[in-house]
């Protein structure tokens, strides 16, 4: 076999170093070349350096810490401020490429919020939640106006109490939990007329800004949470809760307040005078004889008010208006309950088309339990409700079977009302529609078939206005169309309230019940 050949690199590396190791002893040259240059470049480079040293010197000497009062003598110069730190740079949240926005821009306009109220876009609280399609009333304090309770005049407009209250509630988001409280330092009636004012102008409120509203040991007799209501988180269930909250009287707390003394014995029973002084403790709507809820949203459950009505026997006027048709079973109107052996039938007490099959069972039915929880009920106001007022008039027939052996007797039905027994003192009705359309609209209607109630009610609406000539062209014919319409439905549901009125005041008149004077809206139109 051939003879593997090593190569010895170290000796190769020996002969190249100690090559140029000769090279260089033989060669001067190359090393005075680079001297040479090196001491040049000292040369050029000398007359910068002193300067730079002497620039380093002078700024030794002035960043030395000497006294104020010794620089004037040694002639020194103030010494420079620090440079200023560069600043943290601030990245603005999905920020586009370009230059960063102005700040008119970025920052809410002073009048944002009034500009908002007068559009109708209201928006309050930390949410930020828009309540544009919140059932509000039409008008500032509906209901204590309606009442006579505004008497006093004292929040007429232009006058410093209301623009006091309209403030406060548009600004109602700049109160917080804990400035609840000190709302108990106003006066009751303050108190109750800025509910009202919330209702119209503010936001809505919650539980606890309610009982911070009411409460107090001065008894409560008005409440107007028309607007309020059912928006938010002010149910009607947690509205119950407030009225069964109990309520200590002021003699109580002064009689606690006197109690405080330390007693002779632990086991000293209560004496003669305490036993006689002790009361039942009152509810917070003990006394409380007016109550609005009206405008509340569609969703307003019927079943809560027949619970609240429990907790409130007192009351003797009542708002009502824009409530939805009386049922118990809202969400059951369109489910129907399948059988194999008996045909469908509804889930619900109400089923879809009840309102055109003119089926008010179930609205009388809840009529009745109400009317028999409010006994003292003097005053009802359901403006909105025309739909269903039907249900009021509904007579009741209760089968009296006689004996069978006594031919003399016969079996009867005899009807029965609320308005002849539970609400036989209710005076005052109002089942108008809300608005009344244009004399106009209702005198371009027919009157051909026009029963004697249509043409009665035509006639009083349109005496209440002059009638300009009509001269009308194209664009306001279409628009007369279109309010005609509108008309021939609003006098469709008012003959419906006639003969409510005519049925009522029948039934009470065959009981020998004063007449209710019943309000249309159109008779001081």
């Amino acid at each position: 076999m051939p003879k593997k050949q090593r190569h010895n690199y170290l000796k190769q590396l020996q002969g190249a170093s100690s090559g140029k190791q000769s090279v260089d002893t033989n060669g001067t040259g190359s090393s005075a070349s680079v001297n040479e240059r090196l001491g040049e470049l000292r040369r050029l480079q000398g007359k910068d350096a002193a300067k730079k040293k002497a620039e380093l010197a002078e700024s030794s000497q002035n960043l030395k810490s000497v006294h104020p009062s010794l620089k004037g003598i040694l002639g020194i110069g103030e010494s420079a401020p620090p440079r200023p730190k560069r600043a943290i740079r601030t990245r603005i949240p999905n920020r586009t490429p370009g230059p960063a926005p102005p700040a008119s821009w970025t920052k809410t306009a002073g009048w944002t919020p009034l500009l908002a109220l007068r559009t109708g876009q209201r928006r309050f609280r930390k949410g930020g939640i828009a309540d544009v399609d919140r059932n509000r009333p039409d008008k500032l304090q509906r209901f204590a106006c309606m009442t006579g309770l505004d008497v006093d005049g004292s929040t007429r407009p232009l006058s410093l109490m209301h623009f006091a209250l309209k403030t406060a509630a548009e600004q109602w988001h700049l109160f917080d939990d804990e400035d609840l409280p000190m709302l108990a330092e106003l006066p009751l009636a303050l108190r109750l007329k800025l509910i009202s004012y919330l209702g119209f102008y503010g936001p809505t409120i919650n539980l606890a800004a309610l009982d911070a509203l009411t409460s107090g040991s001065e008894r409560l007799l008005y409440l107007d949470v028309a607007g309020l209501i059912g928006h938010g988180s002010l149910s009607i269930s947690r509205l119950t809760k407030l009225a069964k909250k109990p309520v200590p009287s002021q003699a109580e707390s002064e009689h606690v307040v006197a109690d405080e003394g330390i007693a002779d014995s632990w086991d000293q029973e209560e004496s003669f005078e305490s036993v006689l002084t002790t009361s039942l403790t009152a509810t917070r709507f003990a006394g409380l004889t007016h109550l609005s809820l009206s405008h509340p949203p569609s969703n307003i459950s019927w079943r809560e008010l027949l619970g609240l009505a429990k907790q409130i026997p007192t009351i003797t006027h009542l708002s009502l208006a824009h409530w939805p048709r009386p049922t118990l079973t809202p969400n059951l109107t369109a489910s129907t309950v399948t059988s194999q052996h008996s045909p469908d039938v509804h889930a619900g007490g109400s089923h879809f088309y009840s309102a055109l099959d003119e089926d008010v069972y179930e609205p009388a039915a809840i009529i009745r339990k109400l009317s028999g929880a409010l006994l003292r009920l003097q005053w009802l106001d359901l403006e909105g409700c025309t739909i269903w007022s039907k249900a009021l008039s509904f007579a009741w027939t209760s089968a009296a079977a006689s004996d069978s052996t006594n031919d003399a007797w016969s079996a009867h039905n005899a009807l029965t009302s609320i308005w002849i027994s539970n609400w036989k003192n209710v005076h005052y009705l109002n089942i108008s529609q809300g608005w009344i359309p244009r004399s106009v609209s209702l005198e371009l209607l027919p009157k051909q078939h026009m029963s004697s109630d249509r043409k009665a009610i035509v006639a009083k609406v349109s005496r209440q206005s002059t009638l300009a000539p009509l001269a009308l062209d194209d664009d306001r014919e279409s628009l007369n169309l279109l309010s005609q319409s509108k008309a021939r439905v609003w006098l469709d549901l008012e003959e419906q309230a006639l003969q409510v009125e005519k049925e009522i005041n029948a039934t009470r008149r065959a009981g020998r019940v004063k007449p209710i004077d019943v309000d249309h809206g159109w008779a001081t139109a």
